[in-house]
């Protein structure tokens, strides 16, 4: 196995892929660091990652009961014999799968039975059996190999990606609508340097999806319009009309409806895409502005979430925003209106009036909201749908979510949030996609057994991987990562539920993103938030919406979230079938570990644990502890440095000026002209005198989605509220 065998010294080696992981890779490749980066997955984004349908049943399976932790050790072939420890150093073993997820639990609601009228077309015999076969070679050509690291050149390699997933027996006639996002595919399959996302926070240049829908129109239309001639069946003369597989595919699939069974959805199963760790973004929070000033914004997509709702009186109520929403709001009066302006203009600049609310700076929330005489209705809007926190927190506190939450108003639309197209794992893969066009080497399917540590100063010196010995200068992990020996008990967790509903939350006559809040019911129970996405986030297919649920976890995520669920959702087997509420195809509950420093013992001083997902509601915490973490290994370079655009690109062999403005890449130790295939060689990045070096935020922007998921793009130079 001697071909698979890595480059035996790096600088760091990263074990997770999961957003922090990848942004400190990604950062310190981008100044030259020679990284790698290994994950024991085999797929990207770690616990922030987003799954087909299929692949979630899969990562259900893995993560349920009593097959939790029993799945194979994926990191390596283990082919190679031992390696011999140095003299001084001793070994710690690294856990081959990760204990985070437990308390899984799903179930289905979909109809047993399914009558008749409700597929749009039924095939013949021969059609279904044509595309069975079809599927079966597909997958089983998918399944020859592995992958081993992304392209750093971004071709598309996609023959040396395998998913793990049996496909299903209608893949072959869904192809055509499916995504270029699976997660175990994404990053190999789009040109790093010259294919721009149309990306809602950088320059719109087109996109693998649109291209890709394009053609296949193109071909719809050819399909439609051409009049395909008669076949004659050879055996008796008669004249046999030919129907195109494809066209015969699109006309088969089932119709989406309440009524619809468990085997009708198949058809759409990698048409959906459905985070573990769902996340929004600022549209003036520090990832949007790393995105920005690091020039990676085309690697995703995004759509602003469109509405903040909120749960009040037994209704999902429309929290007005901007101050435009709060003047047309039929929620308030016009008093109320005068009275929510006033505060909310006081807010943008609080720290600049504390004599306002110094005597209540440690108090509750709710205490300093009833001083400054707001009705009921106004608490509630402002604690649970604008600054999100809870009556008890501290004013100080809630008073900086809300100007948080002001000032990326007017940004990309009236609400400050702006939500990843395909899935918050659209992200991670951004930035190991940047890592890997400055040297960083990856490998799915392969983590380390075990760290080695020098007895002398208990400083980590490497890694053992398929039982070869890595060196490293630094080591970052995920903390599933963590061995056991430095472990902590921890007991914080989060409680998730993921939801198919057929309908929204709040019909409205577009599509919207929607962020909602639901106050505790009861003292000692908490708040619970909500995200609903539908096609237009290319989160689900047309007609279908998927709900997500996050609240801290007290004792199992299904008795924490059940009672919310009751309030929104509709149940089947509650046998009211008159609801007026979303009805519920399909559920999911689970726990998920947070981590925190608390949970983790004395490492060796060169090791760094990243947090997991965890409550927050953005990706602020992460991004700050990825800078921190950098930092440390690199205190005289700059964060997150831009990447230079393609035509700025010098590609010299000769430049060596260490001083030059240039960033070095070390991909192997052998030439080789096709670094798609090997990777290896060095390149030398340099920005062309005069180029644009990272400014320009103003030519950003974000493209407004509408129903089809694309849209106007609002002028950068929209003001907050205060300005408006």
């Amino acid at each position: 196995m001697a071909e698979d065998k890595l480059p035996e010294e790096f600088d760091v080696i990263v074990l997770g892929t999961g957003f922090p992981e990848s942004v400190v890779a990604a950062s310190l490749s981008r100044v030259g660091l020679k990284v790698l980066h290994l994950d024991r997955n085999d797929y990207y984004s770690g616990q922030w990652a987003t799954f087909t349908f299929d692949n979630l049943l899969k990562w259900i399976e893995l993560n349920q009961g009593e097959n939790h932790g029993s799945g194979s050790d994926k990191s390596g072939t283990h082919d190679n014999e031992p390696p011999s420890l140095e003299s001084g150093t001793f070994s710690v073993p690294v856990p081959s799968h990760s204990d985070t997820i437990s308390n899984v639990m799903v179930r289905s609601y979909f109809s047993e039975k399914k009558t008749e009228q409700d597929f749009v077309l039924s095939g013949s015999k021969e059609d279904t059996t044509l595309e069975i076969a079809a599927s079966s070679t597909e997958a089983q050509k998918s399944d020859e190999t592995k992958e081993v690291k992304p392209d750093p050149s971004g071709e598309n390699n996609s023959s040396k990606v395998t998913t793990g997933v049996e496909e299903s027996s209608n893949e072959a006639e869904d192809f055509r609508d499916r995504p270029a996002n699976d997660s175990n595919e994404r990053l190999d399959t789009s040109d790093i340097n010259s294919t721009t996302c149309s990306s809602q926070l950088g320059e719109s240049n087109g996109t693998p999806h649109s291209e890709e829908e394009s053609s296949d129109k193109d071909l719809k239309d050819e399909n439609h319009d051409e009049e395909l001639p008669a076949v004659t069946d050879s055996r008796d003369g008669q004249d046999v009309s030919f129907v195109s597989p494809l066209r015969q595919g699109r006309e088969k699939k089932p119709a989406i409806c309440p009524d619809m069974t468990y085997d009708d959805l198949k058809p759409y199963w990698r048409r959906f895409n459905i985070d573990v760790s769902p996340k929004l973004l600022f549209s003036r929070g520090p990832l949007v502005e790393a995105l920005i000033s690091a020039n990676i914004s085309h690697y995703a997509e995004f759509k602003t979430v469109t509405r903040i709702l909120t749960y009040m009186n037994g209704q999902v109520e429309e929290v007005p925003c901007s101050r435009a929403d709060v003047f047309s709001s039929s929620a308030i009066s016009v008093v109320e209106k005068r009275m929510l302006m006033k505060f909310l203009t006081f807010c943008l600049d609080f720290k600049q009036q504390q004599e306002q609310y110094e005597a209540y700076e440690n108090k509750p929330f709710g205490e300093f909201l009833q001083s400054r005489r707001l009705t009921p209705n106004l608490q509630h809007f402002i604690i649970h749908a604008i600054a999100m926190v809870k009556p008890e927190t501290a004013t100080v506190i809630g008073l900086k979510a809300t100007q948080n939450f002001l000032q990326s108003l007017g940004r990309y639309g009236n609400t400050p949030f702006i939500w990843p197209l395909y899935g918050a794992g659209e992200l991670p893969q951004a930035f190991c996609r940047m890592c890997a066009v400055f040297g960083g080497l990856y490998c799915l399917r392969r983590s380390a057994s075990e760290i080695t540590i020098n007895k002398e100063n208990g400083k980590c010196t490497g890694v053992i991987s398929d039982n070869q010995l890595l060196k490293c200068k630094w080591l970052i992990m995920e903390h599933s990562y963590v061995p056991d020996s430095y472990k902590k008990e921890c007991h914080q967790l989060v409680s998730r539920g993921v939801f198919i509903t057929c309908s929204s939350l709040k019909i409205s006559e577009e599509e919207c993103v929607s962020v909602l809040s639901v106050p505790p019911s009861s003292e000692g129970e908490e708040p619970v938030r909500v995200i609903q996405l539908g096609s237009a986030s290319m989160a689900c297919p047309n007609g279908l919406y998927v709900v997500h649920l996050v609240s801290k976890g007290v004792t199992s995520a299904k008795d924490d979230l059940e009672a919310t669920a009751n309030k929104l959702f509709h149940f089947p087997s509650e046998g009211n079938v008159d609801s007026d509420k979303p009805t519920v195809l399909w559920s999911l509950y689970f726990n998920q570990l947070i981590s925190d420093s608390s949970c983790v013992g004395d490492l060796p001083g060169n090791v760094h644990v990243l947090l997991l997902p965890g409550m927050s509601l953005g990706f602020g915490e992460a991004l700050q502890q990825a800078k921190e973490v950098f930092e440390k290994i690199c205190p005289d370079e700059e964060f997150l440095q831009p990447v230079p655009n393609p035509e700025d690109i010098i590609l010299d062999d000769f430049l060596q000026d260490p001083n030059h403005n240039a960033a070095q890449t070390d991909l192997g130790d052998q030439q080789n002209d096709d670094s798609t295939s090997s990777g290896e060689g060095r390149a030398v990045y340099e920005q062309a005198e005069g180029g644009d070096s990272g400014d320009g935020l103003d030519s950003q922007s974000v493209e407004e989605g509408n129903g089809t998921g694309t849209g106007a793009t609002p002028s950068e130079q929209q003001e907050p509220l205060a300005d408006e």
